[in-house]
């Protein structure tokens, strides 16, 4: 109505109206009436935007390889973006202008200058591998870029989600690397091959050393066998030889008793001999009769009776018969 217009925007907006050449309002989500006809706004994105690109390059050995990846980026310093760009809205509310649209290019222009000026300076092999790298290198020299930095862009994040090289040598890489796939598995089957035939050779000659062991330590027990043996032979020699002494001994000593028996025995007899002798001759010094009346001085009745009854038949004295009644004997029993 009458060219009055009203405008909000949202908090991701950063809102600038111009009139006569100077900003009047500005701020992120505000809102306000405005005339159009001598006004002008501008409208600067605040919130980030993820851009993934997709460059092709050549490496220093002039091999095709594809980078892959994503960017993300948002406006820091609207003002200096708006002197930059042209963010300027027309009455419907849509930008005048291609430049917020040719933002993303700018950013993607950055990202391919620093991977380029990289990338030509490896090779194939170094650049397949060099993911890590070049993505720490992006998020060093980005922010530093003054095409950047003009536009007060900030960058958040940037990321290389992968780098190939083309079909035909991905296919030529990948038969190297087979190759060499298999050689490595050639290799590591001759080194387990020597590995196995050096740990069976440790193994006999532990096998050799430990029977060796074995052998010196039976040898050692037959030896320490044969002298025990040696050691009771000798003791059992000693211990004969000490009892044949002593039976030795023992002999001569019973034929010293022996001996002194006999010389003790001829004393004994010579002893009883010469007893014997003595009593002899006193007997023959006595007289016959005499020594019949002293043998009778000891003897029982019965026994001088039958004495008595036997010098009846001998000598000048003997009788030719002799008859005794039982009443005699009986009495000379009493």
């Amino acid at each position: 109505m009458l060219g009055i217009k009203f405008y909000k925007a949202d908090p991701s907006t950063f809102v600038m109206l111009f009139k006569n050449g100077k900003v009047t309002k500005q701020g992120a989500g505000t809102s306000f009436y405005y005339y159009a006809p001598s006004s002008s706004l501008v409208a600067v994105p605040l919130s980030s935007c993820e851009v993934p690109f997709a460059f092709r390059m050549k490496t220093q050995d002039f091999q095709e390889i594809t980078l892959q990846g994503q960017v993300t980026f948002r406006i820091a310093e609207p003002q200096q973006a708006a002197t930059m760009v042209n963010f300027t809205l027309d009455v419907a509310g849509r930008y005048v202008s291609e430049d917020p649209d040719k933002l993303e290019e700018r950013v993607l222009r950055s990202v391919q200058v620093v991977i380029r000026n990289q990338i030509e300076t490896m090779s194939l092999q170094q650049a397949l591998r060099a993911s890590r790298s070049l993505t720490e290198l992006l998020q060093q020299n980005l922010p530093e870029r003054h095409s950047l930095k003009n536009l007060g862009i900030d960058i958040t994040e940037v990321s290389l989600t992968s780098i190939v090289p083309n079909p035909e040598t991905a296919k030529a890489l990948e038969a190297d690397v087979r190759e060499q796939l298999l050689k490595d598995a050639d290799s590591a089957i001759y080194t387990r091959r020597l590995a196995s035939i050096d740990q069976e050779k440790q193994v006999q000659e532990r096998e050799l050393e430990t029977e060796k062991a074995i052998n010196k330590q039976q040898q050692e027990l037959e030896q320490q066998k044969l002298q025990a043996e040696q050691e009771k032979m000798r003791k059992k020699f000693a211990m004969d030889e000490e009892a044949l002494t002593a039976k030795t001994e023992a002999e001569r000593r019973r034929n010293e008793l022996v001996e002194l028996e006999a010389v003790n025995t001829r004393a004994r007899s010579d002893a009883k001999a010469y007893d014997i002798s003595s009593q002899l001759k006193a007997y023959d010094a006595i007289d016959i009769e005499r020594l019949k009346v002293m043998s009778m001085s000891g003897m029982k009745p019965e026994t001088l009776i039958a004495q008595a009854l036997e010098n009846l038949t001998k000598g000048d004295n003997r009788v030719g018969n002799l008859n005794i009644s039982p009443e005699l004997l009986q009495s000379l029993v009493r």
